[in-house]
């Protein structure tokens, strides 16, 4: 049974990826692995789940077919376990929120630990993602709530709460534009610039940034962490580009510097959102409302 679960776990993470790689590291084992799961899978159905293509993966009918009835399979599941809670006066049995990483170092973990004295037998599941996953993952039903930075227009979910967060310059302490009380983006020429790369660049806000600045910014540096662009800052290889909740614990330690861009005047859209065509458990919803009151707390428009 345990076998079943793993193959179909990874089955579940490659239909979402199309890639086996990408899967892998999602999963944080090997692609061999995987393939070796997938591969048991096919054996043991008598039917191919994905044709191979040059450039990845896709699922084929068969493969369709599955995942279908794998995520209702997992809707049942979830159904039973919340009607069990109900029972026994809990509310839900469990609760998913997939969110953008930097709410995990200050913000979430204080609400979430209030949260969690008033409904002690409930299971918080947290994931964290970049905006188009937690979307997917809301859309879906592997997510009750999501948090995301700027997201694109979409049916599918429904926004609760958005707010806008500062958008500037961040540099270690003994960084030159530390000592500025203004910084342009003209300042920022010479240093060299440490960037987000991939999922997490496209459709960010340093790429409208970039995309229209007459000046050229190029990266020393490019990762898809928040908390690795931060320690490379601190470190002193360059300079980022980060709202100011990305930042918020640092700051407060005396770790980064923050600041404002004087001639541009630029927000991160955060926002709270779920699911348009399903609703929440009661937990769920009080949950909901704890994050839309902490997060308007933290808007600056």
């Amino acid at each position: 049974m345990q076998l079943l679960q793993t193959s179909l776990r990874y089955f579940e993470e490659v239909a979402r990826q199309g890639s086996l790689r990408k899967a892998a590291e999602r999963l944080h084992v090997a692609a061999s692995a995987v393939n070796r799961q997938i591969l048991k899978l096919e054996a043991e159905l008598g039917v191919p789940l994905f044709e191979r293509l040059p450039r990845g993966l896709r699922l084929s009918a068969a493969g369709e077919l599955m995942l279908y009835q794998i995520r209702q399979w997992q809707r049942d599941e979830r159904h039973l376990l919340e009607t069990l809670g109900n029972i026994r006066g809990a509310g839900t049995a469990e609760i998913r929120l997939a969110t953008v990483e930097s709410l995990t170092d200050q913000l979430l973990p204080t609400l979430l630990e209030s949260f969690s004295q008033r409904f002690r037998a409930l299971r918080l599941v947290l994931e964290t993602g970049m905006t188009e996953s937690i979307l997917e993952q809301v859309q879906i039903g592997d997510a009750d709530i999501g948090i995301c930075i700027n997201p694109p227009p979409t049916r599918k979910v429904r926004f609760v709460q958005r707010v806008n967060l500062e958008f500037g310059v961040v540099v270690a302490p003994s960084h030159p534009l530390a000592e500025q009380a203004t910084v342009k983006l003209r300042d920022c020429r010479a240093h060299r610039l440490v960037a987000p790369s991939g999922e997490m660049f496209r459709g960010s806000t340093l790429e409208k940034l970039l995309a229209n600045s007459p000046y050229a910014l190029v990266p020393v540096a490019s990762c898809n962490r928040i908390l690795t662009i931060k320690s490379l800052v601190r470190a002193g290889l360059g300079i980022a580009f980060l709202n100011r909740l990305d930042v918020a614990r640092e700051l407060a330690q005396g770790e980064l510097v923050f600041r404002s861009l004087s001639d541009r005047r630029l927000h991160a859209q955060l926002a709270l959102c779920v699911a348009a065509d399903r609703s929440l458990p009661p937990a769920g919803e009080v949950l909901l409302e704890h994050l839309r009151v902490a997060l308007a707390a933290v808007d600056e428009s």
